[in-house]
Parts: C-alpha cells; sequence; structure tokens
C-alpha cells in the first residue's frame, strides 16, 4: 500500500488544477507543454497508486487510466500545428476518450452491474430532460437563429449527447447510490460533471462557430485536462479501495433517497418555471395584464408536480419495503429450503443406516437371522436349486469369557471368531450371527463332502489361541450340519433341524461336528410331548406318590419308606421315572415337582411314624436344594404335619457332591447342613456310579449310603468281583459311621449275599414293591408273620 496521506491527494489535485487553469490564459506554445506535463505527472502518480493498492476490477481502473493517457496524448498534439491535423482528428481523439472513461466507470461498477439497468436509464433520462429544458430555453434555441448546423455536426452533436447520457447515468448512479459514496468516487464523479458542462456548451456553439469548439484551446479541452487530474487524485484517495468493494454489495437502499428526491423535485420544477422566465424576460411578448395568471398557473403546477413527486417517493417507499418483507421472506423460505433438504439427507442417512442395521449384527458387521432366513428361502425356491448345507457353530466355553475377562473382552472374541469364520469356511454364500455366540454358514453349490470338510476346517480355525487381554484365550465349538437335499422347502424347518444336530454335537461332548439324522427329530419330539404333558400333569394334579419299603435284612422289619413319583398318562401309560425326572430338570419344572413330594411324604409321614416308627426317605435334586428357601420351606413342611424331623430322610445324587465346590454347590451344602441340625437325615443315593471322593463325604453331613442296584444285580452272577465291590462300599460306610442300604434286591439270593457281607438295610421288589399310601398302611399293619419274606428290625440313625 502506497504511505499516501489525506494531503497527498489534495495536493495533486489543487496543484493539476491550478496548473490546467495557468496554461489556458497562456499563449499557444506555453500551454500544450504546460497541459502535457501536467498529465503526465497525473498519469504516472495514478499509475503507481494502483500498481501498489489492493484493488478489485481493477480492470476499470485501468481503462480510466488509459483514457487520461490519451488526454495526455491529445494535449502533447496541441505542439502540432493545427494545419498539419484534420478538424475530424480533435473530434474523434475526444469522443474515444469520452468512451473508455464511460467504460472505465462501468467497470469500476462491478461486472455484474456492468450493463445500464432501467432504472439507471430513467434517472438518467429524467436528469437530461430537466437539464435539456435549460439548454433548449437559453442556450440551443437563441444559437439556432444564428445559423442551422449541417448534418455532420449535427452527427457530432448527437454522438456526444449519448455520451452524456451514459455520463449523466453514471454520475446519478453515484451520488444516489448509497453504496457508492466514497471520496474516491465522488472524485471520478466530478469528473463526469466537469466533462457534461464542458460538452453541453461545446454543442450549443455548434450553431455559429461549427467544429471550432473542438479545436485545441478550447473549453473542452480544458475540461478533460481537469478530467485528467481528478482521475489521478481519485486514485490516490485514501478510500481508493472502499469505493468499488462497497459496489460489489448488496446494501439496501431507501425507496427513493433524499438526494435523488430532491433531484427529481427540482427537476420537475424546471418545466413550469424555465418558460415562464423565458416568457417574462422576452421583452413584451406578455402583457402586465396576464403575468399574475401565468406565474399563479406556474405555481399551482410547480405544487402539482411536488405533490406527484412526493406520491411517487412513497410508492417507491412502499414498494422498496414491501420488496425487503419478500427478501426477508424469501431468505428465510432459502433457510427452511437448506434446513428441509438437511433433514431429508439425514433422513436418508438414517434410514441408510436403519436398513443396514436391521440385516447385519452391529458387534462383528456379519448378516443376522433375517438375512440368513432370506436367502435360504430365496434358495429353496429355486427350481433346480443346487447342492448346499447349513452348519450351526455354538462356542463352548465363552460364557466363562465373559464371566472372567469381561463383555469387552467377550466382543474382540466374536469379532475376532467372526473374521476366522470368513477365513476358514472357504467359498460361502452367507455367514451370519444369529445370537450370543452362535453363527451360521450357508454354503451353496458344494457336494456334502465338501460341507463336511469345510465345517470341519471351521471348527479347527475356532480351537486356535486368541491373543486377547495380554492373555492366550483358547474356545471349542460345536458344529450341527444339515445337508440341504431336494426335499428341504422349509427355512424354518431347515434351521431347526441344524440346530437339532447342534445339540446332538453338544451332547455327544462338544468340541466337534454332528450332521443332522432324522432319529434327532424324533426324538425332540418326544421330548416336547414329554415336557408339555407333563406340565399338563402338574396342573392337573396326574403325578402320584409312591412309597417302597427299606427293611433290616437282619430281622426283616420295615424301617424307611422311599418316596417315588410315578406319572400316569390319560390312555393308562407309565412313563418311568428315568425319563420325565430329566426332562422336568431342563424345562425348570423339577423345583415344583420335588415341593408335591415333599408335602406328600411329610403328610404320610405324620401318620406312619407315630403308629408305626417308621421314617420317608425323599429325592431331592441338587437345583432344589440350591433353590433360595429350600431348608426353611421343608422344616415349614414338618411343622405343618406335626412330623418330627427325624421322620424325614433327604436323598441326594454324587453329582451335588461333586458340584460341592460351586457356587449352586455350596448353596444346596448350606441347606444339607441347615436341614442336618435340625434332625433331618441325609442319605446319598446311587452310590458308586458316579464322582465321589472321600473327602467329599468326610466334608459334608452324610447320615445313610444307599448302594446303586448295579453293583447288588452283581452279585447274581456269582462272581467274587462283584462281591468285593459290594463290601468295599459297606467298609467305606462302616468307616464312617454310616448304615448302608442295598438297591434293587430281587432275588433271595441277593438277600443272602448282602446279609453274609453285613449289609444292615436293603430294599426292593424281593420285600415289597411301591404301593399307593393306603397299600402301604396296609403292609405296615400286617403283622410279620402274614407277610411275605422276613420282615424286622428297625433303621438307626448316627
Amino acid at each position: 500500500m502506497v504511505g499516501a496521506s489525506h494531503r497527498a491527494w489534495l495536493s495533486v489535485l489543487a496543484g493539476g488544477l491550478a496548473l490546467v487553469l495557468v496554461a489556458w490564459w497562456l499563449p499557444g506554445r506555453w500551454a500544450a507543454p504546460t497541459w502535457t506535463l501536467t498529465q503526465l505527472v497525473a498519469l504516472a502518480l495514478a499509475t503507481y497508486a494502483l500498481t501498489r493498492r489492493d484493488a478489485r476490477h481493477r480492470s476499470g481502473w485501468w481503462v480510466v487510466l488509459t483514457s487520461s493517457g490519451l488526454g495526455m496524448a491529445s494535449a502533447a498534439l496541441h505542439i502540432v500545428p493545427a494545419a498539419d491535423l484534420s478538424e475530424w482528428a480533435w473530434v474523434i481523439a475526444l469522443a474515444t476518450r469520452y468512451a473508455l472513461f464511460l467504460v472505465g466507470l462501468i467497470l469500476l461498477f462491478g461486472v455484474r452491474r456492468a450493463q445500464p439497468t432501467e432504472q439507471n436509464f430513467l434517472d438518467a433520462g429524467i436528469v437530461a430532460a430537466g437539464l435539456a429544458i435549460v439548454a433548449w430555453a437559453f442556450l440551443i434555441e437563441p444559437s439556432l437563429g444564428e445559423r442551422t448546423p449541417n448534418s455532420a455536426e449535427a452527427g457530432v452533436a448527437v454522438s456526444f449527447a449519448v455520451l452524456d447520457l451514459l455520463m449523466l447515468s453514471c454520475v446519478v448512479r453515484v451520488v444516489s447510490a448509497a453504496r457508492s459514496r466514497t471520496g474516491s468516487m465522488y472524485l471520478l464523479a466530478a469528473a463526469g460533471v466537469t466533462v457534461l458542462v464542458a460538452d453541453l456548451f461545446s454543442i450549443t456553439r455548434l450553431g455559429s462557430d461549427g467544429f471550432d469548439a473542438f479545436q485545441p484551446g478550447g473549453l473542452i479541452h480544458v475540461a478533460w485536462q481537469v478530467v485528467g487530474v481528478l482521475v489521478a487524485a481519485a486514485a490516490l484517495h485514501p478510500s481508493y479501495g472502499e469505493g468499488y468493494r462497497a459496489l460489489d454489495t448488496d446494501l439496501p437502499e431507501d425507496g427513493l433517497p433524499r438526494i435523488r428526491f430532491v433531484t427529481f423535485v427540482l427537476l420537475a420544477l424546471l418545466a413550469p418555471v424555465v418558460p415562464l422566465i423565458g416568457l417574462l424576460t422576452s421583452g413584451g411578448l406578455v402583457s402586465p395584464d396576464a403575468v399574475p395568471a401565468l406565474v399563479g398557473a406556474s405555481v399551482l403546477t410547480c405544487l402539482l408536480l411536488v405533490l406527484l413527486v412526493v406520491r411517487l417517493g412513497l410508492f417507491a417507499r412502499l414498494a422498496s419495503r414491501r420488496a425487503d418483507a419478500m427478501n426477508v421472506q424469501s431468505a428465510a423460505l432459502v433457510v427452511q429450503s437448506n434446513a428441509l433438504q438437511q433433514a431429508l439427507e439425514e433422513q436418508q442417512s438414517l434410514q441408510r443406516e436403519l436398513a443396514h442395521r436391521a440385516h447385519h449384527d452391529p458387534l462383528t458387521g456379519l448378516a443376522n437371522r433375517a438375512v440368513l432366513a432370506e436367502r435360504l428361502e430365496r434358495l429353496m425356491l429355486e427350481p433346480d436349486r443346487p447342492p448346499a448345507g447349513l452348519l450351526l457353530v455354538d462356542l463352548d466355553g465363552f460364557k466363562h469369557v465373559n464371566d472372567t475377562l469381561g463383555h469387552p473382552v467377550g466382543d474382540e472374541l466374536l469379532v475376532r471368531v467372526a473374521q476366522r469364520l470368513h477365513a476358514a469356511a472357504g467359498i460361502v454364500d452367507t455367514i451370519a450371527r444369529l445370537g450370543g455366540d452362535e453363527f451360521a454358514l450357508l454354503f451353496v453349490d458344494v457336494t456334502p463332502a465338501a460341507c463336511h470338510r469345510a465345517a470341519a476346517r471351521v471348527i479347527e480355525s475356532i480351537r486356535e489361541a486368541y491373543p486377547l487381554a495380554g492373555r492366550q484365550i483358547y474356545l471349542a465349538a460345536s458344529g450341527g450340519l444339515l445337508v440341504l437335499g431336494p426335499e428341504r422347502t422349509d427355512p424354518a424347518e431347515a434351521l431347526r433341524d441344524a440346530d437339532l444336530a447342534l445339540y446332538a454335537a453338544k451332547e455327544a461332548g462338544k468340541n466337534q461336528v454332528v450332521q443332522f439324522c432324522p432319529a434327532m427329530l424324533e426324538a425332540r419330539l418326544q421330548y416336547a410331548e414329554l415336557a408339555a404333558g407333563l406340565r399338563a400333569a402338574l396342573a392337573g394334579d396326574a403325578l402320584t406318590v409312591v412309597y417302597q419299603p427299606i427293611v433290616d435284612l437282619v430281622s426283616g422289619q420295615p424301617v424307611a419308606l422311599e418316596a417315588l413319583l410315578r406319572w400316569s398318562t390319560a390312555d393308562g401309560r407309565q412313563v418311568p421315572p428315568s425319563q420325565f425326572i430329566s426332562v422336568a430338570e431342563d424345562v425348570g419344572l423339577v423345583v415344583e415337582v420335588g415341593a408335591k413330594v415333599m408335602r406328600d411324604a411329610c403328610a404320610h409321614a405324620s401318620r406312619w411314624h407315630t403308629r408305626h416308627a417308621v421314617a420317608v426317605s425323599v429325592n431331592v435334586s441338587g437345583r432344589q436344594l440350591a433353590a433360595p428357601g429350600f431348608a426353611p420351606d421343608v422344616l415349614a413342611m414338618l411343622r405343618e404335619q406335626d412330623v418330627p424331623p427325624e421322620a424325614l430322610i433327604v436323598e441326594i445324587t454324587e453329582t451335588v457332591l461333586v458340584g460341592a465346590s460351586s457356587t449352586t454347590g455350596q448353596l444346596a451344602q448350606q441347606s444339607l447342613t441347615q436341614l442336618r441340625e435340625h434332625g433331618v437325615r441325609i442319605a446319598v443315593d446311587d452310590f458308586g456310579t458316579g464322582y465321589s471322593s472321600l473327602s467329599y463325604l468326610q466334608r459334608l453331613p452324610i447320615d445313610i449310603l444307599k448302594i446303586d442296584h448295579t453293583f447288588t444285580a452283581a452279585l447274581e452272577a456269582g462272581g467274587e468281583r462283584g462281591a468285593m465291590f459290594v463290601g468295599a462300599i459297606l467298609g467305606l460306610g462302616s468307616s464312617l459311621g454310616v448304615p448302608t442300604v442295598a438297591e434293587g434286591v430281587e432275588t433271595p439270593r441277593q438277600a443272602a449275599l448282602l446279609r453274609e457281607l453285613g449289609c444292615q438295610l436293603a430294599q426292593g421288589y424281593h420285600f415289597a414293591p411301591p404301593g399307593q399310601p393306603d397299600e402301604v398302611g396296609d403292609y405296615l399293619a400286617t403283622p410279620r408273620r402274614l407277610r411275605s419274606g422276613s420282615i424286622t428290625g428297625s433303621i438307626t440313625g448316627p
């Protein structure tokens, strides 16, 4: 930026104007060099300012400076004798400089405003018409009386008049538009006014002097020297960089600015005032008596014109305000439109995201169950579909990872497993996560043998170590494979059968792949039928409790009764406990079923213990023992039936002993300890068939051991091995100080051998089959000599 002060442009303006005016009064041989030097200095200063200062629309300034350069050249031509140049040379030079100056001004208004608008033309036309009245009345019309110009002179006058009209439009724009009111633009507007005034007087001289007004040394030449100085001052003015920047903004303007309004009022008054002045000064054209009438009519006309201009101004202001309001509404609509467009884009993005989430697992990115079902259905609808296979995979031990390392590590592990499924499956149509740690793989256009190989690869890849959480994590997986033959038409059935194969793989020991076979479905249907029937039987009180005596082998006396649950279906079919007890465990009914047996046993024990001094033994599952409030509930039942605790024996299996270190095992142990503290005795059922250890027998509250019937049956073979096993168990019980009960005694030989081995108690059909409560009551009431077999003795507690 040039460090021009506020005095610099003023100094150039004052000094330049002084030199131009002084040179006008000098002789011709001094005037031309002075003007040439003045224009040269002004042009150099303006060019220097333009090259060193920031500017937009710089092309407009360069065109204006080109016009000044042409003015300097025309000033230099003054040195050339007039006789050596055509009188048209001066006219063409002035017109060219005029045109260049106009083009530069138009470019300074901005490229998008380079073309004059209708408002520009209208404003310029109003001002031109008003000034034309004055020029015609006082300048042109009087000069026409002297000599009429020829066609060439008329053409020159018309050409300059057009240029004057454009110049007038630019000047009016600078003065009336708020966005253009800067010092630099005012100086350019002053240059334009100077040209207008000089042209006006020059054109009026055509009538008497021809082209003399355009010859060197005339008024119009002096005016253009002034223009050169004004252009230099405008380029040096501090507002040089502000004027055209303001022009490029869309500042709101009033409907009819004050300057423009005053200008229009003054121009409107010229129409009645100028003719009136002309008449009054014509010297006798109007009589004194008509003067008041003319003046009155002119005043009223002026008043009417002023009111019309005011009215038009009000209309313009109202229109401007409405336009502003519409602009505000338009801007609001644009904002709303943009907001709506953005909302639509966000909605579309959300819809795409929701569609992706609806068909993909958010954690692994795999397809979900819905996509798998859709692709299965599409595959099965193909008329000539290729061979295919469906593999369901469930991770073995994944719950342990979540419980020990946390769910974030578990989630990362699922992602790693999904990656391995992709790598190991080979050519696969779909890999889906069905939920939790279960996955599905759909193979298309592969043979059954290829499906088996791919399934084996998948299971093998999952077994490799996973480096996570600073350690090596190992997993196994079970797989259920279903070969999709042409007979398969139902996707739901396909998923069901693959799931049955997966269940079979887990039942068979996990960490393997099992292919579906129809027997699996038959077993599952029977299982489901059994579960539904068991629920109905429990709700309809169709489960009954029978009792089998436990006798003393020495005396033959019944000392206890084991409560056994029986289920007879509606069609009379007996369902063995070995079938429905495991179902009750699986479907969560074992606690309700056990509670029913316990209530019935306590109810009968209250009568039998009092009359016959026998106890009732009830089998209890590990899940019952771990249930909250089991021990208090049993003790409450005993109190309600007025049964002493020693009249109840709770039988548990060896699996309860094995699980004693787990959470549920600890709860079971607490329940057993609480019951034993109140006098309830504890028996271990089916001893010798499970995974018991001596440490469990030593730590847990055990009162009775029951030898499993398989060892009793082995005695019938007559070998020493069976007798050795039974003897070992009897010796263990004796060392622990607890009695033993041999189960499943079916023959007199078995009873005799047990008696010889020192077994105290026995139970089986040899003594009595399980019976209904009434039958058992009769059995207990029957004298010993009338019963079949020898039954005497009593059970002793520890």
